[in-house]
């Protein structure tokens, strides 16, 4: 089955896309209260490009396990054996973590209370597909993998597994969008464009 032909999950992608935009528009045009002393955020952008490079390799973690099979293969090792929902989990943390990144802890918040408020349906969605395309095999996955906190203890992988070379340089830039929009920011900061932006 190819989720990505169900209405439902091309909106989901595209509404990730808006959310992306969102966050970067954000940060370019609203600055951090300025009653958060310049340390404070200081820490915060060592915090979040710290959960920025966790998001990024947990990404590409999860993307070398799902580029190498069929749409219809239910991926249960490496990652998937610990929480059912590895990429959503790593897509919040590199959310939350560009929030503290770009020093807006209320960009944190917000996006954070976004995927509290969207995400859920979304894995309701999903898993309703899922039971519907794997049935019991998908059941007793559920049993063995938490949906969001990851319990480490299920851990396992293959000796070996295949990956498919053209969809995962593909999705490596997609996998790292955190790590592009930091860097996009950081310079428009260095070089002072930031702060003509937020002044014109």
């Amino acid at each position: 089955m190819n989720f990505r032909r169900i209405p439902f999950f091309s909106h989901r992608i595209a509404w990730s896309r808006a959310g992306v935009i969102f966050a970067f528009t954000y940060a370019l045009f609203v600055p951090a209260p300025a009653v958060i002393p310049q340390v404070v955020l200081d820490g915060f952008e060592i915090l979040g490009f710290a959960l920025l490079i966790i998001a990024a390799l947990g990404r590409v973690w999860c993307l070398s396990y799902i580029s190498g099979v069929k749409n219809d293969v239910l991926v249960t090792d490496g990652p998937y054996s610990v929480v059912r929902n590895p990429l959503y989990v790593f897509n919040f943390i590199g959310a939350v973590g560009f929030g503290f990144a770009v020093e807006n802890p209320i960009l944190a918040a917000l996006l954070t209370t976004a995927f509290a408020i969207f995400y859920p349906s979304v894995i309701r969605h999903e898993e309703e597909a899922l039971k519907q395309a794997f049935a019991g095999r998908f059941a007793r996955y559920c049993d063995a993998a938490p949906r969001w906190f990851p319990r480490w203890s299920n851990f396992h992988e293959p000796e070996s597994w295949n990956i498919n070379p053209r969809q995962f340089r593909g999705g490596l830039l997609d996998a790292m969008w955190f790590l592009w929009a930091f860097l996009i920011w950081e310079i428009l900061e260095e070089s002072g464009a930031l702060l003509w932006i937020r002044n014109f």
